[in-house]
């Protein structure tokens, strides 16, 4: 299994919205495990593929890696055994559905019919939402420098080269 060359590089936008989190980063309570539910199943909803469901497991890994990640204010995969998005942007910034609608429209980038983005863009942020393999997410922010670190994990992982993504 090979993972596909369109997930990198990584979206880095720095812009203004507002965005609220709890003691744990905003990461489990159930309106905000909504909040992150509804914004990545409205994209998947537009392609027809089943909606996903909130992982505690995958929360507290995805808040542990933006907390590694927000030692040195530093953008990087983890390489682990889920699918991964990762932002950052100014801190108490962004919501939830922000962050996800700045991976999803990545879609302007995704030629579905050639399987590939655009020469130059990136669209594996929004190809990873829309997996339809995938049925699980969790999601978790850190703070550092005044920016927000904001990562969503998925599972099982998607991007594949070859495969479309649904």
């Amino acid at each position: 299994m090979k993972i596909s060359p369109f997930i990198l590089p990584s979206l880095i936008l720095i812009i203004c919205f507002s965005c609220s989190s709890d003691d744990d980063g905003g990461t489990t309570g159930n309106d905000v495990q909504q909040q992150f539910l509804d914004a990545h199943n409205k994209y998947r909803s537009d392609v027809g593929v089943s909606d996903l469901v909130w992982s505690k497991d995958l929360a507290i890994s995805s808040k542990n890696w933006a907390e590694s990640l927000a030692i040195n204010c530093d953008l990087s995969h983890s390489d682990g055994a889920y699918g991964e998005n990762i932002w950052m942007g100014t801190t108490d910034a962004f919501t939830m559905k922000d962050v996800v609608d700045l991976w999803g429209i990545e879609i302007a980038n995704y030629n579905y019919s050639e399987n590939s983005c655009d020469t130059g863009e990136v669209c594996g942020h929004y190809t990873q939402i829309v997996w339809a393999n995938t049925t699980e997410v969790g999601c978790g922010v850190a703070s550092c420098d005044g920016s927000d670190v904001w990562v969503c994990q998925y599972l099982p992982q998607g991007n594949y080269i070859g495969e479309k993504p649904y």
